[in-house]
């Protein structure tokens, strides 16, 4: 699994050609998809209890995100324009604290430290689901258009190539870190666009620039569908209010 985890951040062409090959191909890839997700929604699960420990630890997380918001407004091209926002939450932010911590202790089913460790047990166990749904719909549309563009390689090829795409989302696990958690992301997202690229050239024998194709080809489709969607409806809009 190591090697594996390893191959696939490090773009191992020789161990993904062996992975092509392998009987084991899907199951070795969704392992490696298991693997990431139970150690990003530990990690995860673990921030969120440590933060929400006590409700006056909850109270205190909710006030420092809450604050961070409005300097981030205060500071931003529209701040002028949202003044009347901020001097609502000023005036009422100290009421909204005081009504959620008397709500975080009110009586529950369950005592809180059974109850959190539930909430992180929860979070543990839907982070892969949540890597693995991802995966199944980008792989469908890649293999779909590899295809189209001449690949020759099977769904499962696809799938357990695939799944390596998710190995620098490990990365996930420091989204706790205050304003290094978003660029993480962003590194692990481009990332894994890589490796799926260089994925889909394996797993269908193609050449660079048509794995390439075929990794955007249905997403930048999408999306264009999705703006002119957009633009239609707002022009119904507007000619409806004319």
């Amino acid at each position: 699994m190591i090697e594996l985890f390893n191959g696939a951040l490090t773009l191992n062409q020789r161990l993904m050609l062996g992975l092509r090959e392998s009987p084991e191909v899907v199951r070795r890839g969704l392992t490696l998809v298991l693997f990431v997700g139970l150690l990003v929604g530990a990690v995860s699960g673990a921030s969120t209890l440590l933060n929400t420990a006590t409700p006056e630890r909850t109270v205190a997380t909710v006030r420092e995100f809450v604050e961070a918001q409005k300097r981030q407004i205060a500071l931003g091209p529209n701040a002028d324009q949202l003044q009347p926002l901020l001097r609502f939450v000023n005036e009422n932010e100290e009421a909204f604290y005081t009504l959620l911590q008397d709500l975080l202790e009110l009586p529950t089913p369950l005592p809180r430290p059974f109850q959190q460790a539930f909430q992180w047990l929860a979070t543990t166990v839907s982070t892969p689901l949540s890597y693995l749904g991802g995966l199944l719909l980008t792989v469908v549309f890649t293999h779909i258009a590899a295809r189209q563009l001449g690949g020759q390689g099977n769904i499962q090829q696809m799938l357990g190539l695939g799944a390596l795409s998710v190995a620098p989302h490990a990365l996930d696990a420091l989204a706790f870190i205050p304003g290094l958690g978003s660029i993480l992301g962003l590194i692990a997202w481009a990332w894994g666009l890589v490796i799926l690229v260089i994925a889909t050239s394996v797993a269908h024998r193609l050449e660079s620039t048509r794995a390439i194709l075929a990794v955007l080809l249905y997403p930048v489709l999408l999306g264009l569908l999705g703006f002119l969607l957009f633009c239609g409806l707002l022009f119904l809009v507007v000619a409806a209010a004319g």
